[in-house]
């Protein structure tokens, strides 16, 4: 019985890492930013998530105390796959030309990503997402202001 027990855990603890890896990718990734984000997105407690995050060294915010759950260093900061952040940016700028989102919330539901990445998205790429009644996220200029606005 025993034994049987110890696989148990064995196969307990391997989720558990896999769980900390698909972590670290989605932070990565950029799709999650915050303790919070990942508690609400995944089902679990704030403190499952934040105790995930300090064992893989993920230095996810803690929007309660406003401080990141590990201390921000270079071997953990968020290392992003940069064509792939092009993708993205390109699909914004996409969408946002084609009428099919165009407020940074629109923007954030279609592609699946928090706000705060779609709007540093938005900055990187001059896609000027609307915030406001005739305000944009970036000012409008010849290159960027698509043809219906």
């Amino acid at each position: 019985m025993v034994g049987n027990l110890g696989i148990l855990g064995e196969a307990s603890n391997e989720k558990r890492n896999q769980r900390i890896i698909k972590l670290r990718d989605a932070f990565n990734d950029e799709r999650i930013n915050t303790v919070q984000q990942v508690a609400k997105l995944s089902g679990y407690t704030v403190k499952t998530v934040a105790k995930w995050a300090q064992d893989g060294n993920i230095p996810l915010l803690d929007e309660e105390n406003g401080a990141t759950i590990v201390p921000l260093t270079k071997q953990n900061q968020r290392s992003i796959n940069e064509k792939r952040q092009l993708e993205h940016i390109n699909y914004l700028s996409m969408i946002f030309n084609k009428q099919e989102a165009i407020t940074v919330a629109a923007c954030a539901q279609k592609m699946n990503y928090p706000e705060e990445t779609i709007i540093a998205w938005a900055r990187e790429g001059d896609v000027p997402l609307l915030v406001g009644a005739n305000e944009t996220l970036v000012p409008l200029n010849d290159t960027n202001t698509p043809a219906w606005l």
